[in-house]
């Protein structure tokens, strides 16, 4: 898939303002724009195997927002598992870091909504921990 693929740089998009919130660079109703990605109906199985939906993504970014300064994110090996009206699966690979020695590398699968005009939401994220 070429790089203009916009489940792609929706992924892209998303684990910027992810970094951004994190580290503190974010700008003024960055929470309100980054949870605009997340359909309403959002809903995540964490690596732990514990899960969460829209609300409580919410309030963890708002709890946790610009307290690791050096967070950053890498995202690597986006691949379509399939695509269909409306929508498609995309798996990635998510390197975190936050500048003191804590990394963690993570494969994710994603369930990815496109609207009539567009507009690509998060229906669905799934991440595992995982080694290099």
């Amino acid at each position: 898939m070429s790089d203009a693929n916009p489940y792609f740089e929706e992924i892209q998009a998303v684990n910027a303002e992810v970094e951004a919130w994190y580290s503190g660079a974010a700008q003024a109703g960055a929470l309100d724009r980054l949870m605009a990605h997340f359909a309403p109906h959002f809903s995540m199985i964490l690596p732990n195997g514990g899960t969460l939906d829209w609300p409580t993504l919410r309030e963890i970014f708002a709890q946790h927002g610009g307290q690791r300064p050096d967070f950053a994110i890498q995202i690597t090996d986006s691949t379509i598992v399939t695509q269909y009206p409306g929508g498609a699966v995309v798996t990635y690979h998510e390197r975190q870091s936050d500048g003191e020695a804590r990394r963690n590398l993570r494969r994710s699968t994603a369930v990815l909504e496109m609207d009539a005009h567009g507009k690509v939401q998060w229906r669905h994220l799934q991440e595992t921990f995982c080694t290099e």
